[in-house]
């Protein structure tokens, strides 16, 4: 059983959920180029990575709970005329991002376990790996009680 003592899946699990669940983002990254850690060999640009975040144990007068901090990326690409700019779509899928992550509180973990998460940072870099193509990043954290 996840506790909150270690709620990583279920907080990954309800992040990944609600990026895929949003209209206005999948209407740019489908919900199926949003994965839970690496992406396919090949990837099809724009999508998005949800790596497992970093839980900080918290037990205090006698209940518990945890902190999870990490990093969303958004992976763009020059890769047709229809988006003209790589990096200005990186920081659209940002914004969509830290609007998703602001909605998820007070969300029901099981056995009175709840969850809210916020965005505390944001950036866009060029991708070295690629040409033509942007890294966007979104810090979020997430208590769970």
């Amino acid at each position: 059983m996840t506790t909150t003592l270690d709620p990583s899946l279920s907080v990954r699990g309800k992040i990944i959920a609600s990026l895929k669940a949003d209209a206005q983002l999948t209407a740019i990254v489908p919900a199926t180029r949003i994965y839970p850690g690496k992406p396919p060999a090949s990837p099809v640009f724009p999508f998005i990575r949800v790596p497992m975040l970093i839980g900080t144990v918290a037990e205090l007068d006698g209940g518990s709970g945890s902190e999870q901090s990490g990093v969303i990326h958004c992976f763009t690409k020059l890769v047709n005329p229809t988006v003209p700019d790589p990096e200005a779509q990186a920081a659209t899928i940002n914004r969509h991002i830290v609007r998703i992550v602001g909605g998820i509180d007070d969300v029901d973990l099981g056995d009175g376990e709840s969850l809210g998460v916020h965005a505390v940072q944001t950036q866009v870099i060029e991708d070295g790996a690629e040409a033509d193509a942007y890294h966007g990043m979104v810090t979020v954290r997430a208590t769970a009680t």
